[in-house]
């Protein structure tokens, strides 16, 4: 098996860790502190992220990527234990930001890996297809979550299995980039990077795009089980299918869209275009849905990730056509927007619950998807010259 298929293999089982505790993390959370402060909390968590990548770099220059990401890895661990076995709120809540930490140092690491030892000539495909291995294991773990929390022993079970999933992607890693030399990462202050995408205002909006659609993810969840759980009535079993079925889009579009630039070139415009129309609209109903029907929240969840996954894949695929392995800072920034979106979204809704109750969240989330349109036109498109602000 050849190095690039090994990091995809590890890639899902480190996405399974991630995906298994994701959409339960908030509501465990809720168990301790209110659910109106939940998002302080993610909020806090992505601001050490962001310090961190922030300084991913020097990191990366110091230990190499290899030690980085097996030091990050440890620290994974021993979060995943302190939340495994602490009955105190505050070693929870430290664990918890250590965790999600971790998790963001670890997926930049395997963005250089893969970088490193893929093909640049296919590179939609590369990422299509590493983008539907690390979708499956999203769209694999709901329903598995479901059964752990009602039948298997709860919240303690989901972190146990990821600390096993874990180890696994550890023990695998050692062995498959024992051969892996660095490139000289380009140390970048902060000014000139921003001095560099005010100049190339193509990977700016590009950047705001992917800021926009890492919003809406974290919105969603911290968010949407919550709605779905406390207020809409569903239980744990329903919400298992319906989040199984909302996710599907990530498994069946990733490759396709990939293959879609790759071979029949169409235009990476278009695809946001039709990503970032679709997500707006479907997020913007979710707010007029009363109906307890199963299948409804099912369909319109499923939309809503139909946008998402479309909006995702193009632009990781742009992301990487127009960086070199050794750009980290482009890719540390490109990457910031996970946990910046994490900062700022718990912040705006938590604002917005004083004013409007939670039903609304979705309205307005739809409606700042929309704004990703405007930043479309200023990307390039082969050798087009690329539109002034």
């Amino acid at each position: 098996m050849n190095k690039i298929n090994r990091m995809y293999i590890l890639s899902f089982f480190f996405t399974l860790h991630i995906a298994l505790s994701a959409y339960v993390n908030s509501t465990f959370l809720s168990n301790i502190i209110s659910e109106k402060y939940v998002g302080i909390l993610f909020a806090i968590a992505s601001l050490v992220t962001l310090l961190l990548l922030s300084k991913s770099v020097n990191l990366l220059k110091h230990f190499g990527n290899r030690k980085f990401v097996l030091w990050s890895l440890l620290v994974n661990m021993m979060s995943l234990v302190g939340m495994i076995t602490s009955g105190n709120s505050y070693i929870i809540a430290l664990s918890f930001i250590a965790l999600i930490t971790t998790n963001t140092l670890v997926l930049l690491s395997i963005d250089i890996f893969i970088e490193h030892f893929g093909n640049p000539q296919t590179i939609g495909k590369n990422r299509g297809l590493y983008l539907t291995i690390i979708n499956l294991a999203w769209m694999l773990t709901p329903l598995a979550t479901v059964f752990l929390i009602t039948k298997e022993g709860g919240y303690q079970t989901i972190y146990i299995i990821s600390f096993l999933a874990t180890i696994i992607m550890t023990i695998g890693l050692v062995f498959s980039v024992r051969t892996f030399e660095d490139k000289t990462y380009k140390k970048t202050p902060f000014l000139e990077t921003y001095k560099y995408l005010k100049t190339n205002r193509h990977m700016l909006a590009i950047t705001v795009i992917n800021f926009i659609l890492q919003f809406f993810f974290a919105w969603m969840v911290v968010y949407m089980p919550i709605y779905l759980y406390e207020h809409i009535g569903f239980g744990w079993d329903q919400i298992g299918i319906i989040f199984t079925i909302m996710l599907a889009p990530f498994i069946i579009l990733g490759l396709p869209v990939g293959v879609l630039v790759d071979k029949y070139h169409v235009r990476k415009r278009t695809l946001l275009y039709i990503g970032i129309l679709i997500m707006s609209i479907s997020t913007f109903s979710i707010s007029y849905i009363t109906t307890k029907n199963i299948i409804t929240w099912a369909l319109v969840l499923f939309m809503t990730r139909i946008g998402a996954s479309i909006t995702e894949t193009t632009s990781e695929i742009y992301l990487f056509t127009h960086i070199r392995e050794e750009e980290t800072h482009l890719l540390s920034v490109f990457r910031d927007m996970v946990p910046i979106s994490y900062i700022v979204a718990p912040l705006i809704s938590t604002l917005i619950f004083i004013f409007l109750p939670l039903k609304f969240l979705f309205a307005i989330l739809g409606v700042i998807t929309l704004t990703g349109l405007y930043y479309i036109p200023h990307l390039k498109h082969n050798h087009e010259n690329i539109l002034p602000y």
